[in-house]
Order: structure tokens, then C-alpha cells, then sequence
């Protein structure tokens, strides 16, 4: 009993369920029906009332996609500079300062930045490009980084060149640490591409269009905006999953450490 009750999914489960009640707590304490903080009930209601909207799926579809589009972009980049900046030490110093740029510059500015390059439709995924990189870069670079010595030296030793010894031995090795990094930047890049979609005012497919059309339709009611946020959440939360999962295959740090 006493191990059911500290396994992981356990306390996963006994977590979102908690979360579920201080949501409950707080939409009662407003007391103001819909008008401000909708209760879970009405939400989890109109959330599964999606699912027989086709519009629904077209627009889950279309931010699923350019969350995508912009995520290949930055992991292809990441890859390649993360590759060289974790061989080349002169590199990854010089790039530094780019990174942390990168990691806490407001991601509000580069939306409003690349809607005036780019137009409303695609700014959302340059700023998933934008986001997603220096995190998929470190984990590149980590991981890297984190290869035994000896392992580097026996490559050196039998000759190899850099681009065999790197697509051989360095990135198989550096897997964990980049898979991790792609489910971490993933569900944040998920979740920021929604965001810009509402910020760009686009009313088009995806799910910050449909939170947009539901708002303007009736203000007073927010039901609809947190149903959406919640499938949101849901999809956020089986990439959490998955990642926790990852950390035990790989035998890595414990998650949340």
C-alpha cells in the first residue's frame, strides 16, 4: 500500500486532482457564474462538447501543424550549431550570450516582431522557432558534452573524421539528453504558439483563432476560453508524461530535480 501511494503516477494523478479542486475553490470564491472564473464542471462539459466539432479538429490540427513546422526549423538549426558548439569550445563561449538572449527576451516582443515581418498566419511559427531553439541547442550541447572522455579519445585514436565520428558516436550518445529537449521545448512551444495566434488577432484554424471567435461572440461567458485552454493543458500534460517516462528509461535525474 505504501508503495502505490508514493509511485509516481499516483502522486501524478493525486496532483491533478488538486488542481481540479483549488480551480473549484477559486471559481466559487468569485462567485460571478462564468463571468470570470468559470467552475471545472461547465468547462469539462463544453471541453468534451469540442470533440463532436469538426472545426474543433481543423483548428487542433492547424496549431498541432505550425507548432510542428516551427519546431523542425529550430531543431534542424540546433542541431547543427549544438553539434559544432559542443566539438568546438571557442564556439559555444562565442554563441552563449546569443542563447541567453534567446531564453529571456519577452516572447511577446519577437510576436509582435514577426508580425510585421511575416504577416499574422505564419508568426506563429517563427516565434515556436525562436523559442524552441536555445533549449534544444543546450540539450544538444549537453549531451555532448556529457559523452565520456575516454570514449572521445578511443574516436580520435581510430581516426575518424569529425562528421563520422560526430553522426556515429556523438549524437547516438547524446539521444537521452535530446529527446528530453525536444519534449520540453515541444509542450512550451504548444503552448506559445496558441498564445501568439491570440496575440496576432488571426481568426483563422487553430486554437488561439477559435479562443478569439468565442470571446468577441460573448464576452461574458469564458467557458468556451477555458474548455479550450484545458484540451490545451491535457495535450501539455501527456508530453509531461511522456518526458517523466524518459527520464526513468534513460535513468536520468529524477524529474523536477
Amino acid at each position: 500500500m505504501k508503495r502505490l501511494t508514493t509511485s509516481n503516477p499516483f502522486l501524478y494523478t493525486t496532483g491533478i486532482l488538486l488542481v481540479f479542486l483549488l480551480w473549484a475553490l477559486i471559481s466559487f470564491s468569485f462567485g460571478q457564474g462564468n463571468l470570470i472564473f468559470p467552475n471545472p464542471v461547465d468547462t469539462i462539459s463544453f471541453a468534451f462538447s469540442l470533440f463532436g466539432n469538426s472545426y474543433f479538429y481543423q483548428s487542433l490540427g492547424m496549431s498541432l501543424l505550425r507548432t510542428l513546422y516551427g519546431f523542425g526549423v529550430s531543431f534542424a538549426i540546433a542541431l547543427v550549431l549544438g553539434s559544432l558548439a559542443g566539438e568546438i569550445k571557442i564556439l559555444q563561449k562565442v554563441l552563449r550570450p546569443l542563447i541567453i538572449v534567446f531564453k529571456s527576451a519577452p516572447t511577446a516582443a519577437f510576436v509582435f516582431l514577426f508580425l510585421l515581418l511575416s504577416g499574422s498566419s505564419r508568426a506563429p511559427v517563427w516565434v515556436v522557432s525562436l523559442l524552441a531553439f536555445p533549449i534544444l541547442y543546450d540539450s544538444v550541447v549537453s549531451g555532448i558534452n556529457a559523452i565520456p572522455k575516454e570514449i572521445i579519445w578511443a574516436s580520435r585514436v581510430d581516426e575518424g573524421t569529425f562528421l563520422s565520428t560526430l553522426l556515429r558516436i556523438k549524437i547516438p550518445l547524446s539521444a537521452p539528453y535530446i529527446f528530453l529537449g525536444l519534449m520540453n521545448s515541444f509542450a512550451l512551444s504548444f503552448k506559445t504558439e496558441i498564445m501568439a495566434e491570440i496575440i496576432t488577432g488571426d481568426t483563422g484554424k487553430g486554437l488561439g483563432g477559435m479562443i478569439r471567435l468565442y470571446r468577441n461572440e460573448d464576452p461574458s461567458n469564458l467557458v468556451p476560453v477555458f474548455a479550450i485552454a484545458l484540451v490545451a493543458i491535457v495535450i501539455i500534460l501527456l508530453f509531461d508524461a511522456i518526458n517523466m517516462l524518459l527520464h526513468r528509461i534513460f535513468k536520468l535525474p529524477e524529474y523536477g530535480n
